[in-house]
């Protein structure tokens, strides 16, 4: 297998959180003013009135070219919309020097906490054991895996129509996680030429501790196995020594390794 490099890494990403933007039900992008813009490489995701990082990020700075035009872009956008928590992310590489200083030339900032981008192999991952029934998403379950995702990372149902909308959806592949027959928690998977990334995982809090998580990177892990998947990227925030952060264990548990870690610039 050819190692990722990072450009790799950073476009599968990319290309998951495109889809899941072009999933969105029509109406439901009108409400929240969700759009996109193709910056040359990077892409910025925006939804204009969820002023939340996860919703309105620059993905991919430095990538295919990138000498810090995008984030310029990004700025102008983000500011004409009245957000204060949008993420521009930078890829580590020979351009990050150039478009960190641009950052700060933008007047932006730098977050303690970075995100750690990983990477595995096709190999199989470690069976963890857990009380909950793990299994794929039918399309008549599709909002109860959202309901119970969104409730997992603590955001509002309002939400749960876009991540159903993924369900079915060619490349993307969807999971519940049961207690006693009831969803507690979810996790999704982009299979896309040969490389997975994996993401949208969370289970609520009163299911947590319980193998949860590791049972839903290994059935994604097997799944995409089957799809052919040469590669599988994920990321998550790195743990503070104030704030811990157990998806970063959890991940490092299937098997996976840190490739890299990627700024977080904020206005």
């Amino acid at each position: 297998m050819t190692t990722p490099s990072t450009d790799d890494l950073e476009q599968i990403e990319i290309d998951a959180w495109r889809d899941y933007c072009a999933a969105a039900p029509p109406d439901f992008a009108a409400a929240v003013g969700l759009e996109t813009a193709e910056l040359d490489g990077p892409l910025l995701a925006m939804c204009k009135r969820i002023d939340h990082y996860q919703f309105n990020r620059l993905m991919g700075g430095g990538l295919a070219g990138d000498e810090g035009g995008s984030l310029a872009i990004a700025v102008e956008r983000f500011r004409g919309a009245g957000l204060k928590n949008g993420y521009l992310q930078i890829a580590p590489g020979g351009r990050a020097r150039a478009l960190e200083a641009k950052a700060r030339a933008l007047g932006l900032k730098p977050l303690e906490r970075v995100w750690v981008k990983f990477s595995r192999g096709a190999a199989p991952a470690p069976q963890p054991s857990t009380s909950l029934e793990i299994a794929a998403v039918k399309p008549a379950e599709a909002m109860d895996f959202a309901r119970a995702v969104t409730a997992g990372f603590g955001m509002p149902q309002t939400l749960a129509p876009w991540l159903a909308a993924i369900v079915g959806r060619t490349g993307w592949h969807a999971y519940v996680a049961r207690d006693a027959g009831k969803a507690v928690g979810g996790a999704a998977m982009y299979v896309h030429q040969g490389r997975a990334w994996l993401g949208i995982g969370a289970v609520q809090e009163t299911a947590r501790r319980r193998g949860g998580q590791g049972a839903l990177l290994a059935r994604r892990i097997a799944d995409g196995l089957a799809q052919g998947a040469r590669w599988f990227a994920t990321e998550t925030g790195k743990s503070l020594a104030s704030e811990p952060h157990p998806s970063f264990s959890n991940i490092q548990r299937a098997d996976f390794a840190i490739a890299y870690e990627r700024a977080n610039w904020t206005l």
